[in-house]
């Protein structure tokens, strides 16, 4: 079963778009639990700064 050229290059550029859909939702995840971390910290001045008062 060989394959012709055109369906090799359709094949490479499946797998890319898979690759690169995948590297992009770990960098999304990272990108999310970095947000939720600074959220946390805000939430935590704010209570913070409203004992003060």
């Amino acid at each position: 079963m060989a394959l012709e050229p055109g369906e090799i290059v359709l094949w490479a550029a499946i797998f890319g778009v898979l690759v690169g859909v995948v590297w992009s939702l770990k960098y999304i995840v990272i990108l999310d639990r970095r947000i939720e971390r600074i959220e946390d910290h805000i939430e935590s001045i704010l209570e913070h700064v409203k004992k003060k008062r």
